[in-house]
């Protein structure tokens, strides 16, 4: 290679690593740039509460990180899965369940999972459960993270109004 090439490949390498990651890209956690995945629950739960979200970090009862909070009127949980010994997961799932009234039924229940999509419910043993799995392992971005929330709040508020009654 002539030495002007090498001299200009270099500053572009300079140039690369240097440049200044736009406002939303800032915020998100530097796991693979300027994308979010699964292997920081910490990064994910500071991330959610920067976003208006209650979100606290612990773990369950295998060891891998949960982050709960409450949204609307129910507590919920995010469980992360695929996790090599409590880290490097790959997929989390957003959870919650509530005793279920009287109104939910196996009808009521397999009426809303036809309605509405990226979430199912399930009404086993006198409890009605929504949850929503999420695949984080090739990353998304910010603004993806921010829509799938955005998703789960929607959606755990029509859990509530059609099958837990809440109005």
């Amino acid at each position: 290679m002539h030495r002007h090439t090498l001299a200009i490949l270099a500053t572009l390498a300079t140039l690369a690593t240097t440049t200044a990651l736009p406002a939303s890209a800032q915020d998100v956690v530097p796991t693979r740039i300027g994308m979010f995945d699964a292997s920081d629950p910490p990064g994910m739960a500071a991330f959610m509460r920067r976003n208006g979200y209650e979100a606290e970090l612990g773990a369950d009862e295998e060891g891998n990180p949960q982050i709960t909070g409450r949204l609307s009127r129910s507590d919920y949980a995010i469980n992360f899965y695929e996790c090599e010994n409590g880290l490097f997961c790959n997929s989390v799932q957003f959870i919650t369940q509530a005793p279920a009234p009287e109104t939910a039924t196996l009808a009521s229940t397999n009426t809303f999972n036809v309605a509405w999509r990226y979430a199912r419910a399930t009404l086993v043993n006198g409890q009605v459960r929504l949850q929503m799995d999420v695949n984080l392992d090739a990353g998304v971005t910010a603004d993806n993270l921010r829509d799938t929330l955005d998703i789960w709040r929607q959606l755990l508020a029509i859990f509530e109004r059609e099958l837990l009654g809440l109005t």
